[in-house]
């Protein structure tokens, strides 16, 4: 008599433990899974060594670090992590998507997905699939064209050090602790990158300033 399949053991790494009960009930019934739940970054890196999880789902967004998520990705991969890293997130750039898959992820969902989708997503990577949703592939795939890329602004030395934190997915305290200046100095001078490059939010800025250093890292 064939023994029943264990579950499989996925790691959520999410600072709303909503999320992680959303998982548990997600998959009911659809997945056979057990979900592990790490509320930030420090601790789902300690959870992967210590749990021996077969699937991570990462969040980008966690605390105040924009895309701390990111940072985790690529971090679990240099200590050696091989299991299939799901990204599950709000965020719907194509350039915040590109630098996940190329930090290492190997699918990415929004968070506001049907459930079908979701549970598909988790399927497919812990197969060793790649999953990325059809209408935000077509977006990266267009990141490439000729003439994607905007001229790039000119900064001070100063400008780009925090729109170069900012890139990294650094928090306005964060990076006032990095570059050794006030929180104050970082928000006006922040201000002042949304201006020269034409943001709209914080949000948008991390997204143009990501694709600024692309652009530089490219010749343009």
């Amino acid at each position: 008599m064939t023994a029943p399949a264990a579950p499989l053991r996925v790691l959520v790494i999410d600072d709303h433990p909503v999320v992680a009960e959303g998982w548990e009930r997600i998959t009911h019934g659809r997945i056979d899974c057990q979900v592990i739940a790490a509320p930030s970054p420090s601790r789902g890196f300690r959870a992967w060594r210590r749990e021996a999880p077969q699937v991570l789902v990462v969040d980008l967004t966690m605390g105040d670090a924009k895309l701390a998520g990111l940072r985790l990705i690529e971090r679990l991969r240099a200590a050696g992590a091989t299991q299939p890293i799901l990204v599950f997130t709000m965020h719907r750039s194509p350039i915040i998507a590109r630098r996940a898959l190329q930090g290492g992820c190997n699918g990415i969902v929004m968070k506001d997905s049907p459930s079908e989708e979701i549970c598909d997503a988790l399927s497919e990577v812990a197969r060793g699939g790649d999953y990325v949703p059809a209408d935000l592939a077509r977006k990266i795939a267009l990141l490439d064209r000729p003439g994607a890329v905007p001229v790039r602004a000119r900064l001070t030395p100063r400008e780009t050090d925090i729109l170069r934190a900012i890139a990294g997915g650094l928090a306005y305290r964060e990076i006032a602790d990095h570059v050794g200046i006030s929180y104050k100095t970082v928000s006006n001078v922040s201000q002042t990158l949304k201006d020269k490059l034409g943001a709209t939010s914080f949000a948008d800025l991390v997204v143009k300033a990501i694709r600024h250093f692309e652009a530089a890292e490219d010749g343009i």
